[in-house]
């Protein structure tokens, strides 16, 4: 995606390249056919994710957004839409740490987080802020053609 583009316009990209009734699956092939590589979700399971609500971990072969199993559906679907929107934006995150090994060993990570973690460096600012809008305004897109989640969603949703 060329510098300086918005998360409105990012969206408005990969949406022209997808089903009429759009799902998060076709999303996520989307994004992964325009930053050229492979890009998977993956359900983690296992140890407890303290403020960490998701993370991207990026490789040479593949990405692999990571979230955790128990995930209620639209808390999951904005986790996996907030860091494809790290992928659109080209953020390239920081090295794994000791701290999030478990969940992905090797490349670099980009993370939400509810709070600050030590030991982690996250992106901030204008990269957090596009990947929130990119989520957003996706998340309306998935919800607008009925294929994102319920009544109650769109309502969380505004």
């Amino acid at each position: 995606m060329p510098a300086g583009r918005s998360a409105t316009d990012a969206v408005g990209v990969l949406v022209a390249t997808l089903p009429s009734a759009p799902r998060l699956p076709d999303v996520v092939d989307a994004v992964g056919r325009l930053v050229g590589k492979p890009t998977r979700v993956v359900d983690v399971d296992g140890p407890s994710w303290g403020p960490l609500t998701a993370l991207v971990s990026q490789f040479e072969h593949e990405n692999l957004v990571l979230v955790p199993a128990g995930a209620p559906a639209l808390y999951r679907m904005h986790c996996v839409l907030h860091e494809l929107g790290h992928l659109v934006h080209g953020d390239i995150g920081s090295p794994t740490t000791e701290g999030i090994a478990e969940f992905a060993s090797g490349g670099h990570v980009c993370r939400r987080a509810l709070d600050s973690e030590p030991g982690l460096v996250a992106v901030t600012g204008d990269d957090e802020h596009f990947a929130e809008r990119f989520a957003y305004e996706f998340a309306t897109v998935l919800l607008a053609s009925g294929s994102g989640g319920s009544g109650a969603d769109e309502r969380a949703y505004g």
